[in-house]
């Protein structure tokens, strides 16, 4: 590698590539050609041990054609490939398979990638129905005993009073021989119950769909959402309740379904300036002397419509910074009317940069949006679509909106985690492609200085 020699020059580069300078865009490198068919949802990066890459689940056939990549994948942004999790992945059996949630978590004393939704087996190894774990290697069983057609739709981790365990929500009579009807617990070596294992009641279909942990100034609690009349057989928690480390219990009085296939289906804590809260949004669902609204918010003290009613379903709500500062964000379906995707901006959900089309999708007569995770800076949207952006980009099934954030370290320019050649090239690309991002010594062109102010940031290293 060739490198200056800076004895005798040293240039500050104290505001590097400020946010000024960068433009927040749409790329949809990743989902070309992307999925052929069904749908892209849960998304969450992590290192087997040999580099980070994206893991990406949901209904799909294949991705870019790569054989065994059927609802589950990982890409490699180095390389800009996608390929296959094991040999054999996850089998569907007979029937439509998915996955729902991706986290990694310690199982039988190893940290390794838990994935769950609905399907046969993970690598043909016995006991994996729908829920398995994968260390990089090998697929090994969590002892679930979930007989078919059972399917877990929600996973978090925290103390519900036994423990940091990961926690999981779904509709099943039981788990791992363990009464924990629809919801529990992994400790890393067993499943237990929460409370009392009673679970939830309902007339169709009672699901848990969404769980969160959040202290509301009462102490950690955890908040489990879905289509259910009851939960813990606790008054005033039809579809939402929360568990407050004894027992189930109401929240500020508790939300109000119209019918009964209203749901809560996504949440988030977010701080909009006033203090942190906890943001739920589903289907047909309202709090008491509050407008109409796809959202509610949380305080503590009572219940707050937040932005408008925008129909159809809230499928995902997370928390990003662009670069402007950190916002709230939700995805959904069978909403047009927010394209999709959409950032909270003041009182109002506005469409995030076009969003996605309404037509064509990659399956069916509509596009939808149903994940959203954020990975070193960037907001990742998956879900059901072919185009995204106003003008339209073509992205099948998921797209990257890149962000604008201070990095920590400017000198790991391929923001990768460490410092290498791949850096010098990842510069080199952006000073040939005028990107801004490129200007380190942010005067305003792109010239020799910034080489020399980017030899000095990467001899600094990173703390």
């Amino acid at each position: 590698m060739n490198r200056f020699a800076l004895a005798s020059l040293t240039i500050p580069c104290l505001t590097l590539a400020a946010a000024g300078q960068c433009t927040s865009v749409w790329d949809g490198s990743l989902g070309l050609p992307g999925i052929d068919r069904g749908y892209i949802q849960p998304m969450m990066n992590w290192d087997d041990g040999t580099g980070e890459r994206l893991y990406v689940g949901g209904s799909f056939n294949a991705v870019r054609g790569v054989p065994g990549s059927t609802i589950l994948a990982q890409w490699d942004r180095d390389t800009n490939t996608w390929d296959r999790v094991g040999t054999p992945g996850l089998s569907t059996g007979s029937t439509n398979g998915f996955l729902t949630n991706i986290m990694p978590f310690e199982v039988l004393g190893e940290e390794r990638l838990v994935v769950a939704g609905f399907f046969a087996s993970a690598g043909g190894v016995a006991d994996t129905r729908s829920i398995a774990a994968w260390n990089g290697t090998e697929w090994i069983s969590m002892s679930a005993e979930l007989p078919s057609p059972q399917s877990i739709w929600a996973m978090t981790t925290g103390d519900v009073g036994q423990g940091e365990n990961l926690i999981i929500g779904g509709a099943w009579p039981e788990i791992g021989g363990t009464f924990g009807a629809d919801l529990a617990q992994w400790d890393g070596d067993e499943w237990l119950p929460i409370g009392d294992g009673s679970g939830i009641t309902g007339g169709f279909s009672p699901t848990v769909f969404a769980a969160q942990m959040f202290d509301d100034g009462t102490g950690p609690a955890l908040y489990a959402g879905g289509r259910f009349d009851s939960i813990g057989f606790a008054p005033n928690t039809a579809v939402f309740g929360r568990f407050n480390g004894t027992e189930w219990e109401a929240v500020g009085g508790g939300l109000n379904p119209e019918d009964f296939l209203s749901s809560i289906n996504a949440m988030a804590v977010f701080d909009d300036g006033t203090g942190e809260a906890l943001y739920v949004g589903g289907s047909d669902v309202f709090a008491p002397g509050q407008p109409f609204s796809s959202v509610y918010k949380w305080d503590g003290v009572a219940w707050s419509a937040i932005g408008q009613e925008f129909g159809g379903r809230v499928t995902d709500l997370k928390v990003w910074d662009d670069g402007t500062g950190p916002a709230l964000y939700v995805s959904g379906t069978a909403v047009p009317d927010i394209q999709y995707v959409a950032k909270l901006e003041g009182d109002e959900w506005v469409p995030l940069a076009g969003g996605a089309a309404s037509q064509p999708a990659t399956s069916g007569s509509f596009a939808s949006v149903f994940g959203l995770h954020v990975w070193d800076g960037d907001l990742y949207v998956g879900g059901n679509f072919t185009l995204v952006g106003d003008p339209a980009i073509e992205a099948r099934g998921i797209v990257r909106r890149t962000g604008c954030a201070t990095p920590d370290c400017y000198a790991d320019f391929d923001d990768d985690g460490r410092l290498s050649l791949f850096d010098f090239l990842a510069f080199q690309n952006a000073f040939d492609a005028g990107d801004t991002a490129a200007d380190c010594d942010d005067d305003g062109r792109l010239s020799l200085f910034d080489f020399l102010c980017f030899q000095n940031a990467f001899d600094a290293g990173c703390d």
